[in-house]
């Protein structure tokens, strides 16, 4: 990977400069971008980026054959995109016919505050908030739409239905035989996460597509939930760096939008977790896409972050995003950065290196012989051995960096920052 080209493709969406982006992307030949294409695919910025360069006029800052690419991937994802727009009315229907309380999250929702319409964004599954008294109900529609339960979590479970082997890198725009779908819940043991919950469907809001007024989120609780998904990433192996330019092209959408902004204020005031979802998200994605004018709602939230937690986002922020998939294992140190600052309790124990195997990425037919089931075990097999891989790499690399974390943290201890100072001397600069 070409690391300074990542870098120049992140800055054409940082600021108004056609001339300066074009001398900065002509200096890379095809062979950088081929080189590049793997991250660039992962994280989520190949659509936009062909967006963005037809909106600065400079396509041909770029090696002609990498511009075919990407508007074939473009042609290809509008089809995808269809498809999987037909799928989410096809399901919203059943939802309404079956009489559940839900809302739809995420995805085409989301359209026109983060990105200006769903074909340019690389969407991969659907997702949808329910009661958990209807979850069985809603369990069992997916099931009469031949959908498979294939996951399940405290709060989720995830369906899949149509093809079981896991499409191929180079389809990834493609429309796909395979479609998931994620329902999310309240978790029984977090009361909070429940009145949380309930209150969102309670305030869930209408948007008509063709034929139907479908149930969404309001404003707040969509930009909340933004939020809380770049946060959970974050605290995980992967972060897309397209959820981050989303999250800012959401704050710069509704940057004069003073309603909205009180009652996001509100909802962190009342819940640490989500007031420290927004000050990392806004933090970290201020820090690589830029935020236009920062509300003083978000700006509150970042004078509120823990020291350790700053420290953390102003050392391995950029470097998290800049990551080839996978991803890498720093984010182990963000959990210990929350855990010291005892702001939101860990409800679960992360370990360098897992104690158990990998869940399965293909489904298991039931009806179909060992032998048909074959390419998928051996599937099956190539992703034990890829994530073995990654655990013995970036486990290796989590525990140098652990080192080198402790130091920076004693150091902090000493010098005694008050919270909120780093970042505010970051974003001053």
């Amino acid at each position: 990977m070409n690391y300074q080209l990542a870098e120049a493709v992140i800055a054409t969406f940082r600021k108004e400069c056609p001339s300066g982006h074009y001398e900065a992307l002509s200096k890379f030949n095809c062979r950088a971008w081929q080189g590049t294409y793997r991250w660039l695919d992962a994280s989520g910025l190949a659509l936009y980026l062909l967006d963005r360069l037809k909106v600065l006029g400079i396509q041909a800052a770029i090696p002609e054959p990498v511009l075919l690419r990407l508007q074939e991937n473009a042609e290809d994802n509008q089809a995808k995109t269809k498809e999987l727009f037909e799928e989410f009315m096809a399901i919203n229907r059943e939802f309404r016919q079956a009489g559940l309380r839900y809302a739809n999250l995420k995805g085409f929702t989301l359209a026109p505050d983060a990105f200006r319409e769903a074909g340019q964004r690389l969407q991969l599954d659907l997702d949808f908030l329910v009661d958990r008294s209807h979850v069985s109900g809603c369990q069992k529609t997916l099931e009469q739409q031949g959908y498979l339960l294939t996951g399940e979590g405290s709060n989720v479970k995830e369906f899949k239905a149509g093809d079981g082997r896991l499409p191929i890198l180079k389809d990834l725009y493609k429309p796909k035989l395979q479609r998931c779908v994620e329902i999310h819940f309240d978790d029984v043991k977090e009361p909070d996460e429940r009145a949380r919950q309930d209150d969102r469907l309670g305030r869930s809001g209408v948007r008509r597509w063709e034929d139907l007024e479908l149930p969404i989120l309001a404003d707040g609780d969509r930009f909340i939930a933004l939020a809380h998904h770049v946060f959970k990433h974050l605290k995980s192996e992967w972060t897309r760096a397209s959820w981050l330019l989303e999250y800012a092209n959401f704050v710069n959408f509704n940057e004069e939008n003073d309603a909205l902004w009180a009652e996001v204020r509100r909802c962190a005031s009342e819940s640490e977790e989500t007031k420290l979802a927004i000050g990392v998200a806004t933090r970290v994605s201020e820090q690589i896409f830029s935020i236009r004018r920062m509300p003083d709602t978000l700006a509150w939230t970042i004078q509120q972050l823990p020291q350790t937690v700053s420290l953390w986002l102003d050392r391995y922020g950029k470097r998290v995003v800049f990551a080839t998939f996978p991803g890498t294992k720093i984010y182990l140190l963000l959990h210990q950065a929350i855990a010291r600052d005892g702001i939101v309790g860990s409800r679960e124990t992360k370990r360098p290196f897992p104690l158990h195997r990998p869940a399965r990425i293909t489904v298991r037919n039931q009806n179909t012989s060992l032998l048909a089931d074959l390419p998928k075990e051996l599937e099956e097999c190539r992703f034990f051995l890829f994530r073995l891989y990654f655990h013995l790499g970036q486990g290796c690399c989590y525990m140098i960096e652990a080192t080198r974390w402790r130091r920076e943290v004693a150091h902090l201890r000493k010098t005694g920052l008050h919270q909120g100072d780093l970042q505010i001397r970051s974003l001053d600069t």
